[in-house]
């Protein structure tokens, strides 16, 4: 199952990983994924950071709270996830909802979801890094 996900990961161009928002960030199923590429950084001859580089990361995410703040902690995983592969971050929609199928009275949420996938991402930064002032 680790091969089959590893050569899906590496064969797609935009990765998109859904998840409730718990405790503030990514579940710990889902936090699984991105912290299984750490190990596969140091494996010989995968080069699994160079062929990370320039793809996409995205992100969903359903939350109770109302206040988009409340998911900081999970946008900031995926952000720093694809900063530290030089990955972009298309970013990363949040719908509301507590119970299966309340994210759907979410309209400002299915609204935002019409084009989410669309555009072209920027590269990702650490929250830490500055973006160089436009000239």
């Amino acid at each position: 199952m680790e091969d089959e996900l590893r050569e899906a990961t590496l064969a797609a161009t935009d990765i998109v990983p859904a998840s409730p928002l718990y405790w503030y960030t990514l579940s710990a199923h889902t936090k699984r994924y991105p912290d299984h590429w750490s190990g596969r950084l140091g494996v010989p001859g995968l080069d699994f950071r160079a062929r990370m580089a320039g793809r996409t990361l995205w992100g969903v995410t359903a939350m109770s709270d109302r206040r988009q703040a409340a998911a900081e902690g999970l946008v900031t995983t995926l952000t720093h996830s694809a900063a530290c592969r030089g990955m972009r971050l298309g970013g990363v929609l949040i719908g509301n909802g507590s119970k299966p199928g309340d994210v759907r009275q979410d309209t400002a949420a299915l609204e935002r979801a019409r084009t989410f996938l669309a555009g072209e991402a920027p590269l990702a930064r650490f929250s830490y890094e500055r973006v160089p002032a436009a000239a």
